[in-house]
């Protein structure tokens, strides 16, 4: 009976410290479950970086002979009428009212701006295969940016230029120990009578036969959130329908103003 039960015990010893014999398919799903992980954490930021915008132009190391050839470069120019692409960064689709703004001077089309980061996963590979073509495959497909993949589609469609535009709404509170308002992203937080609204935009403008670029941030609108003045009890209702609607105006405002101020610098 003690042999038995010692027997018991050193099985249950030996599965308990990991000593199982683990076959090459067990390995491998690890390693593939490990990258399924990685690949769904990755896909969480939605938002176009500057390598997907402008490649590795941000990384190369620039002489002072680039810089000078870049000034005597031709002005960039988008006339009116013009067909473009507009991207709205981290939107399947721009707002509708930029959209409707720019439909004034631009034919235009839209575009996802949430990037695609997900690699296809292979789980059987030909063991025939050359690691060296492998490597270069992969390569080639790490050069293919984001921004060289639309300026494709965009050639295909015949449209002169892409339009992408980063925003960011932002709310702010006056610190009277800085004596200045301080800023933080919005993120659907009660706002106070007290509290600032901002509207940051970031244009980028390529054109889609030669690739260059330009970059341009318009002076933002701030204005104060103001609650109408109610005796009724549902007081939340009230101030999150007034507050939906001062950041609507803001961007209205905002839109207007900036896309007209953009068509006056670069038709």
């Amino acid at each position: 009976m003690n042999f038995r039960l010692a027997v018991y015990l050193c099985a249950a010893t030996f599965l308990l410290a990991g000593c199982v014999p683990r076959s090459p398919i067990d390995a491998r799903k690890t390693s593939l479950s490990g990258k399924e992980s990685n690949i769904s954490k990755s896909t969480i930021a939605a938002q176009l970086t500057d390598k997907d915008i402008f490649g590795n132009e941000t990384t190369l190391a620039v002489s002072e002979e680039d810089i000078q050839a870049a000034l005597e470069g031709e002005t960039f120019h988008v006339p009116m009428n013009s067909a473009v692409i507009l991207v709205q960064s981290g939107s399947r689709a721009p707002e509708a009212m930029i959209q409707q703004e720019m439909s004034k001077y631009y034919t235009v089309s839209t575009f996802s701006g949430i990037p695609d980061r997900q690699k296809p996963v292979t789980c059987n590979k030909d063991k025939n295969k050359d690691k060296d073509d492998e490597s270069q495959n992969v390569a080639v497909a790490e050069n293919m940016n984001w921004m060289q993949a639309l300026r494709y589609i965009a050639a295909k469609g015949h449209q002169k230029a892409i339009i992408v535009y980063q925003d960011t709404l932002q709310t702010g509170k006056y610190d009277p120990v800085l004596k200045s308002t301080v800023w933080s992203d919005y993120k659907n937080e009660k706002l106070t009578d007290t509290t600032s609204l901002r509207y940051l935009v970031r244009f980028i403008l390529v054109d889609v036969a030669t690739g260059e670029w330009a970059t341009w941030s318009p002076v933002n609108y701030e204005s104060r959130v103001i609650f109408p003045q109610t005796g009724k009890k549902d007081t939340s209702t009230t101030e999150v329908t007034a507050t939906e609607q001062q950041i609507t105006q803001l961007k209205q405002r905002t839109y207007a103003a900036i896309v007209k101020d953009m068509v006056n610098r670069y038709q």
